[in-house]
This record gives C-alpha cells, sequence and structure tokens, in this order.
C-alpha cells in the first residue's frame, strides 16, 4: 500500500480528527487484530454478531498508530477518526485509494464463474503485466477495499471480483472500484431466494455497466439467454463471446480430454490454439472472457493464448486428484445448478465407474425443489454409475436418480463416507460438489487420507 497521510484519510470518510497529528502517515489497514502490519490504520467493523469497537485499545497496543471509530473514544496520542460508520468509511477509504492509480482495473461478475474467470485472466495479463489479483474470493463490500488497498505502483492492471447476494451490492463495489473493463460470465439462479427471478438477478448484476470509465468496455457470454436478450441496451462497447458463429469471439474445435480440454479461438481474422490445465467444456468461455480481457489491454491472441495455458485451478474447484487408484474430481467450493451440471459432464467423460457426490444447492429458495430434480434427472441419464446425495436438499436428487441407478441418501456425514468406503473401488473417478455450506471437502478430505498410498 503506498502512504496516506491521517488528514487525507480524514478528508476522505467525511471524518473528524480527534486527536494525533494529521501529517502521521498510514502504511496498510487492519480490520483484524490478529493481522496487523507496520503503521496499520485499524478500521473497527460492526456486524450482526461483533461490534469490533472493543478491540481499539488492542489493535493500537499491538502497533497499530491510529484508528477510525463511531463511538466515543477517550483521545490519546494516537490520530484517532471519528466517522459515522466504519463499514461505509472502509468503501470510501478504498475508493480514494483508488483513484490514486490510473491503470486499468476489470471488474468480474455473474451468477457462477467469477473466481475462475478472474484467475483465468490475470493468467493471461501475467505473460505481459505486472497483475494484482483479488485474493480468493473477497468479493464483497469488505473484501474488495482490502484488495484495493493492495495496490503498489509497480502493478499495470487489477482484477476484481464482485459478489452479491441482492440489489444495490455490486453498485457499491463498483463505485469503489472505477471498473474500466467489466466481465460478466452468466445469469444463472444462485441468489435466486434473495431476487426472485433470473431477470432480477440480471437487473443486479448489471448494476455494474453504469461505472464503466466512458471508453470502457464490457465483455459478455454471448451464449448465456438472458444476456443475449438484453444485449442491445448494454452501453458503451460490448464484446461477446461464446461457441456459436455470431459473437465476436468464438471457440471452435473444443476436445475435452483427462488433461484438460484443448480449443481454438477465432477472433476476427486471427485464431490461435489453446490448451487448458483444467477439465470442462464450460471453461472454454471462461477463458475466452479471460482472453478478451487481455486483448483489451494490448496483449496479442498468442500472448493470452499462452498465458491461458497456464492457469492451474484453485483448491476444491475443478481439481483433479489422485487418491490411489481412484480420481477425486474436488468441485466443492461452491455449486449452482449450472456449475453442477457442467460438472457433471466432466466426471462422464472420465474412465472407469463415475460416481456423484452432491450435496445441496444453497439459496435457491422457492425453485430449489425443482433445481435439485433437474439435477436428479441428469445424474439419471447423463451416465453416471452410483450417487452419493447429502443433505436436506439432496433427497430431491436421490427421488428422481434412484429410478435409474445405485443411489444413497445421507444427511450423516459419517455415514456419508462409511458408505463410500464400503462401496468405491480402483479406478473409480469420483466428483465431490455442493454448495460451500455443506462442507464436502470433510469427504474429499477423508478419501484422500484413507484411500491415498
Amino acid at each position: 500500500m503506498k502512504p496516506l497521510k491521517i488528514k487525507d484519510i480524514v478528508v476522505a470518510t467525511n471524518g473528524t480528527l480527534l486527536c494525533g497529528n494529521p501529517d502521521t502517515y498510514v502504511e496498510s489497514i487492519c480490520t483484524d487484530t490478529r493481522n496487523i502490519m507496520t503503521g496499520a490504520l485499524f478500521i473497527p467493523l460492526v456486524g450482526e454478531h461483533f461490534d469490533a469497537h472493543t478491540f481499539i485499545p488492542q489493535a493500537l497496543a499491538k502497533g497499530c498508530i491510529a484508528s477510525l471509530s463511531a463511538q466515543k473514544i477517550t483521545p490519546g496520542d494516537r490520530p484517532i477518526i471519528m466517522v459515522d460508520d466504519t463499514r461505509h468509511a472502509l468503501g470510501a477509504l478504498a475508493a480514494f485509494y483508488r483513484k490514486q492509480f490510473s491503470i486499468p482495473l476489470i471488474a468480474v461478475t455473474g451468477s457462477v464463474g467469477k473466481t475462475t474467470v478472474k484467475e483465468l485472466t490475470a493468467a493471461a495479463l501475467s505473460t505481459r503485466l505486472c497483475v494484482l489479483k483479488t485474493a480468493g474470493n473477497l468479493n464483497n463490500e469488505i473484501g474488495l477495499p482490502l484488495t484495493l488497498f493492495r495496490l503498489e505502483d509497480s502493478h499495470q492492471a487489477a482484477i476484481t471480483e464482485m459478489g452479491m447476494s441482492g440489489f444495490n451490492e455490486i453498485d457499491t463495489l463498483a463505485r469503489m472500484a472505477a471498473p474500466t473493463i467489466g466481465i460478466v460470465t452468466n445469469i444463472g439462479l444462485s441468489h435466486i431466494e434473495m431476487l426472485g427471478s433470473q431477470e432480477n438477478i440480471y437487473r443486479a448484476k448489471a448494476e455494474l455497466f453504469p461505472h464503466i470509465e466512458p471508453g470502457g468496455i464490457l465483455i459478455i457470454n454471448g451464449d448465456d439467454p438472458i444476456l443475449k436478450a438484453h444485449k442491445d441496451e448494454m452501453p458503451g462497447k460490448v464484446i461477446t463471446v461464446g461457441l456459436t458463429p455470431e459473437n465476436d469471439m468464438q471457440a471452435t474445435d473444443i476436445i475435452s480430454s483427462e488433461s484438460g480440454v484443448t480449443f481454438t479461438i477465432l477472433w476476427g481474422k486471427e485464431k490461435a490454439s489453446v490448451s487448458l490445465q483444467t477439465q470442462g467444456e464450460h471453461n472454454v468461455t471462461n477463458a475466452m472472457l479471460a482472453c478478451a480481457a487481455a486483448l483489451c489491454l494490448g496483449l496479442s491472441l498468442e500472448e493470452a493464448a499462452y498465458g491461458l495455458g497456464n492457469y492451474v485451478p484453485n483448491d476444491k474447484r475443478m481439481q483433479l486428484i489422485s487418491c490411489g487408484d481412484m480420481t477425486l474430481i474436488n468441485d466443492c467450493y461452491n455449486a449452482a445448478p449450472a456449475s453442477v451440471e457442467a460438472a457433471l459432464k466432466v466426471l462422464c467423460g472420465r474412465r472407469g465407474r463415475k460416481i456423484a457426490v452432491l450435496g445441496d444447492m444453497k439459496e435457491l429458495g422457492v425453485f430449489a425443489e425443482e433445481a435439485h430434480r433437474t439435477i436428479g434427472n441428469q445424474v439419471a441419464t447423463i451416465g453416471v454409475d452410483a450417487l452419493f446425495a447429502f443433505g436436506e436438499n439432496a433427497k430431491w436428487i436421490a427421488q428422481v436418480a434412484q429410478t435409474a441407478i445405485p443411489t444413497f441418501h445421507f444427511t450423516d456425514i459419517t455415514a456419508l463416507t462409511e458408505a463410500l468406503d464400503v462401496f468405491v473401488q480402483p479406478n473409480d473417478t469420483i466428483l465431490i460438489k455442493a454448495s460451500r455450506s455443506m462442507q464436502l471437502e470433510r469427504v474429499t478430505e477423508h478419501l484422500i487420507k484413507t484411500w491415498a498410498k
């Protein structure tokens, strides 16, 4: 982080300096007293079940050079800045800090695939540029500011992920980030419980558009039916990518194998071959979204294609793990109908018996039963050899699948892992997929501990 003076922070947060030297420099931002760095400004956040204002004395004692506060506090020798709301002040300060850099910033949103597209974009850009990217999936009103505060003069581009669960959240994030390029992966069913319809999900994602700087570019999945239907109303320049010829960028010659997926990108009169070290044809579109962003920042198609080949999947995201004579597809970071369907296609492209361990897909509201039954129908017809369903909602997957294949349903994780130990055999491939709250990585960890040689 570039140092900021206290007096500039006061202006940025619309605060009042209670005490301390206004010319003091802040060199880092801290919201957790367990992670205090040199010259830190402590920002005490308030949540539903916590209030970090109680940690202000501890933060200062442990080395923080200053603190914000939205509550009355006894003045001391270090700078204390009074603000109306510390969470809002965090965002305002992040927006101020972002303006200190004239570099391009790419904002990635969508129902599924955000983190994968972010990582693919970073891989493509890194062939030429020094890139800052969101760590993990810190994509909310706390995580995004912390990403922006990591900007340094050495960075030539930044990639931020933007998540949401309701209206006005993307608007808040985009105001902070001031993106020059926006990417929308798709419009699915994630968060439909809160928003009620896919059209409302689109409206929430579209809050990004007005904040893309004049002359900026929006890159969308042109095969997504909702994005396609709204394309003509999107502001500014729009680039579409997909598998069909009407897109600005198209993928052809797609070949999936157990080592990954290869394809050819067509961009005007140019073309380039790409070899992804990850499974799933759905990642072809993700890679093209990343490629288009790289081209917008001046990289050649060949440079972008080379960078995409360096992408390695993150932990718990379509991660292939050798487990003795078995193969695990560890994709349990999160789940939505579209991503589960894509993961099942990957599973059924493998050799040997194909076993699906599927847990609940969350935040589907009144659509939950229908969505889980639809997945059950796919499981029953796509070529899966056995299903192990886990969770209350997953019973609907099991009810449909059990008419066609061996199916087992559990609500206890120990019972699930014990049943798998009895059922699995050498050369099986096991897909492990569920929403984050189901913690199905416990299954992955158990199988590795039990079966890895």
